[in-house]
């Protein structure tokens, strides 16, 4: 089931403008972030009820991608990390594809799988991890069935 409601936009200019870059051109702008492709995650606000975006960096195995919730090695998690928590159901969307997934918190060795697959794609994800005292969250997004 596709998700409904009203957008808000990031309070934050760059997320903000990555996004309207990206869905304006199906992925031909903005599709860039730290010289890693990018995806954008819709999720629906576990405050509002508004749906959010952000550009996450593309990590994808058979049509599942991963979303670390890194917030470039914050010491807590970012606001979309909350909103996934709250409401699993999510879109993604990968240059001019669109697709209804269902997020899960990974654990354990999948976890363990799902990081190796991050840090192939974006190296730095391991010295965020070394510079704090969370341990950074990884969700699998899986398609909905049809």
């Amino acid at each position: 089931m596709p998700l409904h409601g009203e957008y808000e936009p990031s309070p934050r200019p760059d997320v903000r403008e990555q996004v309207a870059r990206y869905e304006a051109t199906d992925g031909a702008e903005g599709r860039l972030f730290l010289g890693r492709p990018v995806v954008i995650l819709t999720t629906i606000s576990a405050k509002s009820g508004r749906l959010r975006k952000n550009p996450v960096i593309r990590i994808e195995d058979n049509g599942r991608y991963a979303a670390v919730s890194s917030d470039g090695g914050a010491s807590r998690n970012p606001a979309w990390y909350h909103n996934v928590s709250a409401n699993p159901e999510v879109q993604l969307q990968d240059g001019p594809r669109k697709w209804d997934m269902r997020a899960r918190e990974l654990r354990g060795g999948e976890k363990a799988e799902w990081w190796q697959r991050a840090i192939s794609v974006y190296p730095e994800y391991s010295t965020y991890q070394k510079n704090v005292d969370r341990e950074i969250p990884v969700f699998v997004l899986e398609p909905l069935a049809s």
